[in-house]
């Protein structure tokens, strides 16, 4: 595989300008539609559903909503801009380096791939909003409360915390699609990841550290499934590329 030069990132970079305008109006329309419909929604739903029983939401500034608005309504856009993004990253690297040059999806393997990730992405989504995040936020105000203090926190701060964990848990979930496409496409080999097993079940732990409070309890909850994420990709790969891991063993030197 050839090194990735700095005039490969300079054409793939004139590329995806080519393309920017499409993209640009992909997010703005999203942004406009969710700023309208769906942004206010939104922020009352996870306000009824997330903020612990005597717990209070405040604007610490008067913009402060309407910027709330504007920032959920970005994210959906880039969310919605998201894919075709990918296919032009994807494109570029194809077309003017040779990083991808053993890497080949048809329009239906995209396509598949495509739903696989958003339902992986929902499921991810759920999980955090209706486990992991009810018994996260009531941690945070039984802690305060323990300390004598009032939980009162900042409308736009509360909300784009949840943001941010749902799409952390989001991503967590990919990790099955993104291990089976990069041994299908020999971007990694199957031992390699058995090999580092262990390596990657601490790195989940202090990832959930990093991102939960010091409890044992709600870091398993972002941890656990992580690792039993990895394991179902390692045993979905087994299934899958049977016939490609046994001839990378016998292909090892004894």
């Amino acid at each position: 595989m050839a090194d990735f030069t700095a005039s490969d990132a300079a054409e793939i970079l004139l590329m995806i300008r080519n393309k920017f305008l499409k993209l640009v109006i992909i997010i703005a329309a999203t942004w406009a539609i969710s700023f309208t419909f769906i942004s206010d929604y939104l922020i009352e739903t996870m306000r009824n559903h997330l903020l612990p029983l005597g717990a209070k939401l405040i604007y610490i500034y008067p913009l402060e909503g309407l910027i709330l608005k504007l920032k959920i309504s970005l994210y959906l856009g880039f969310i919605a801009g998201l894919p075709y993004l990918i296919y032009i990253i994807y494109r570029a690297l194809k077309e003017r380096t040779e990083l991808l040059e053993n890497v080949t999806i048809s329009k239906g393997s995209a396509f598949k791939y495509g739903i696989v990730s958003i339902l992986l992405f929902i499921l991810g989504v759920a999980y955090g909003y209706f486990l992991m995040l009810p018994v996260f936020m009531q941690f945070l105000y039984s802690n305060a409360a323990v300390q004598g203090v009032e939980a009162t926190y900042s409308i736009a701060e509360f909300i784009s915390f949840i943001i941010l964990m749902l799409a952390v848990f989001g991503a967590v979930f990919q990790l099955p699609l993104v291990m089976i496409f990069l041994v299908s496409n020999d971007l990694i080999k199957y031992s390699t990841i058995t090999y580092y097993r262990r390596h990657f079940y601490i790195g989940f732990f202090i990832l959930g550290a990093a991102i939960t409070p010091p409890d044992v309890f709600t870091q398993a909850m972002v941890a656990g499934p992580m690792i039993l994420f990895f394991e179902i990709s390692i045993f979905a790969i087994k299934i899958i590329f049977r016939k490609k891991i046994k001839e990378e063993g016998v292909s090892q030197p004894a």
